[in-house]
């Protein structure tokens, strides 16, 4: 498979996790269906954007440095933290311009923005400041042992998923002999290789690389199929109210199938290809846009055009309404973005870059 394909395959990641984040806080908004939870079962299947987005960052951070280390730390800044400093001004400033801002200290109001919703950005940062000393030691181990790796760490956490739903189960029927034995159980095996954090997962962003190129077709099937399965599991999980981590277990093999099922998308068109590269490179501006943009599109949609009569109309109305409006707040991030990235933040990263390097050479 040509470098080309597959950076296009990991490039249609990307923008489909930043459409999976903007589904995640719009689900609210869809309400139920014939007594069905829509809300929670849309939100519980597109949380799984979290753990794409922490693979996705492994998959490209966990490679030799190609300059020094000061340096690396100096281009992660500008890519990572620049742009924060710089939408955190400009949703300032609109908030202020239409009158929504309850505290207008502009300080405080980032430190909300980087604690709350951007909280991807500070759980991301510790796993990019090792990530180049990972790299050395993750090449160090031949194929075979990264395939054991993988394979190790898909069962650990099948096991952790399949365990809590389990043990949830039954101690709900009252079995509570059996959940005893598989809560003991939990405390002997493994329920992951660490608990409550993302670390994991970026980290299987470099076996996923490494590995993918060396599964056989029954392999392949077998973590595809296991994916499909285990997503089906967390939602009812969910869904039902079962024992669930954060991040979930399930998520570990659904996620892995997912970059298994995209390495073997062969995209033929190349208006195509260049168009998910061109909304790729804007997805951390999506990310950072999207709450705003999604309380854009519901004050217009819900309490404009329909004027809260949103639960009164028939259900497939509503559910057309509420993509309309999933739509246009992805649609707006992406249109901003696709204006503030190329003549904003990428002319102030040039000149910062220009800078560094004047300095360093005098």
């Amino acid at each position: 498979m040509s470098t080309s394909k597959r950076l296009t395959n990991w490039d249609l990641l990307r923008a489909l996790s930043m459409f999976l984040v903007v589904v995640v806080h719009i689900a609210p908004q869809l309400g139920s269906f014939r007594n069905i939870n829509a809300s929670a079962i849309a939100s519980t299947a597109a949380i799984i954007c979290d753990p794409i987005f922490f693979c996705l960052s492994g998959y490209f951070a966990l490679k030799p440095l190609k300059k020094s280390y000061k340096d690396y730390l100096f281009g992660k800044a500008l890519s990572l933290l620049l742009p924060i400093f710089i939408y955190a001004t400009l949703l300032y400033a609109y908030k202020a311009a239409t009158g929504q801002l309850q505290d207008t200290n502009y300080i405080r109001y980032t430190s909300s923005l980087v604690q709350g919703g951007w909280w991807f950005v500070p759980a991301l940062i510790p796993f990019i400041l090792v990530a180049p000393v990972l790299s050395k030691m993750f090449d160090a181990l031949d194929d075979r042992t990264c395939k054991i790796a993988l394979f190790v760490t898909l069962g650990i956490y099948a096991w952790g998923g399949l365990s809590s739903a389990a043990n949830s189960l039954l101690i709900n029927s009252q079995h509570v002999t059996f959940a005893a034995a598989i809560s003991m159980l939990q405390r002997i095996i493994p329920q992951s290789l660490l608990g409550g954090t993302y670390f994991t997962f970026f980290c299987m962003g470099y076996f996923v690389k490494r590995v993918n190129p060396l599964l056989n077709r029954q392999e392949a099937w077998f973590i595809k199929t296991a994916g499909i399965s285990f997503f089906i599991i967390d939602i009812v999980s969910a869904y039902f109210g079962l024992e669930r981590s954060d991040p979930s277990f399930n998520w570990m093999i659904v996620t892995v199938a997912i970059f298994v099922a995209s390495d073997g998308i062969k995209l033929q068109s190349q208006s195509l290809s260049k168009t998910i590269e061109w909304v790729a490179k804007r997805s951390y501006s999506i990310y950072l846009l999207q709450y705003a943009t999604i309380e854009f599109a519901t004050n217009v949609i819900y309490a404009g055009a329909l004027n809260g009569g949103y639960a009164a109309i028939a259900w497939p109305l509503r559910l057309a309404t509420w993509i309309l409006a999933t739509a246009v707040a992805y649609g707006l991030a992406l249109v901003v973005a696709s204006v503030v990235d190329p003549l904003i933040i990428k002319p102030i990263q040039k000149k910062l870059r220009s800078c560094a390097t004047f300095i360093s050479n005098n």
